[in-house]
């Protein structure tokens, strides 16, 4: 059994990447768009220019976009190999038998969430949701936070660095409290600001606060959270076929910091799913055992038989 206390799961991700997004966070249509391209010609999406004319966009943004195909899970690019999708996204943006083509759903912003804080190495992602355990934060503080945990990787990197790294984390998720002096693709904003996990808000003149939000979320389907359990299951604890509540709490990539879940709303939706797939997952909540068991053969033929990849 995967408890987080006597873990068999070092954590996977350092946190440490701070550049490659350039100056944009993943915009509206980016990701289908690129997606129809590196489907129908997958050489083409390293030419700038056909990735220019194919999603509308500048040259300064051709980067951007591949990085967060990468970083999302959606593509995988390789010295000497041919781009290709990956089959997360191919279950989720083909355009015949895709799960959400177009993103329309807030349960694929979920997964697509889950996949940057737990899988991108991404460092503002590693601190603000495995590290920092406060509910507000003032910008100032989160910005040293995160050159503290540059400097515990050994990393030299300049404040300009560090502070855009941040300013495209806080940009993914948060609107801009100045939007109305905002261009208008800045203003369209990022999708994933639909799932309300941060709001930012002026403090004082100078100052500005960030607020990150908790569930229970109205917005979580019970079928996105099954999605995301077996995620975890499969990135935390493969071979396992019991994975403790602590850790589902409070492990790396665990359902309650990603999805910002308090204990309680954690354990019903546990016990929802159980409810939903008794043939998939037992719920033992005891003073001997609290803990989910998975009764499928394992973790990925419990997602084929939900559906998932």
């Amino acid at each position: 059994m995967l408890d987080a206390a006597t873990a068999n799961l070092v954590e996977r991700t350092s946190g440490d990447r701070f550049s490659g997004h350039e100056s944009f966070p993943c915009r509206y249509g980016w990701l289908p768009k690129f997606y129809d391209l590196l489907i129908r010609r997958p050489e083409a999406v390293r030419d700038d220019e056909q990735v220019m004319v194919a999603l509308g966009i500048g040259r300064n943004m051709v980067k951007s976009v591949r990085f967060w195909m990468q970083a999302f899970g959606l593509m995988v690019d390789q010295p000497r190999m041919e781009p290709a999708a990956t089959p997360f996204a191919t279950w989720l943006l083909d355009q015949q038998s895709g799960a959400d083509p177009y993103l329309e759903d807030v349960g694929s912003l979920w997964l697509l969430h889950w996949r940057l804080a737990a899988k991108a190495d991404l460092a503002a992602w590693h601190v603000a949701f495995f590290q920092l355990p406060e509910k507000e934060v003032l910008k100032r503080y989160l910005l040293q936070r995160l050159e503290r945990h540059a400097v515990s990787l050994d990393k030299k990197l300049s404040s300009s660095t560090v502070r855009q790294h941040l300013d495209i984390f806080l940009s993914t998720y948060a609107a801009s409290p100045n939007a109305e002096r905002a261009s208008v693709e800045e203003r369209l904003g990022s999708p994933l600001q639909e799932l309300g996990l941060a709001r930012i808000a002026p403090a004082g003149e100078k100052e500005e606060l960030i607020e990150f939000s908790r569930g229970p979320w109205k917005h979580l389907s019970l079928e996105t959270f099954i999605r995301v359990l077996l995620d975890y299951w499969e990135l935390a604890a493969p071979n396992d076929k019991t994975i403790s509540l602590r850790s589902l709490q409070t492990g790396f990539g665990s359902p309650g910091l990603t999805l910002r879940l308090d204990e309680r709303t954690l354990l019903q939706l546990l016990a929802d799913a159980c409810a939903l797939r008794p043939d998939l997952f037992h719920l033992s909540d005891s003073a001997e055992l609290q803990a989910v068991t998975l009764l499928s053969a394992d973790v990925r033929k419990a997602k084929t038989e939900v559906g998932y990849v």
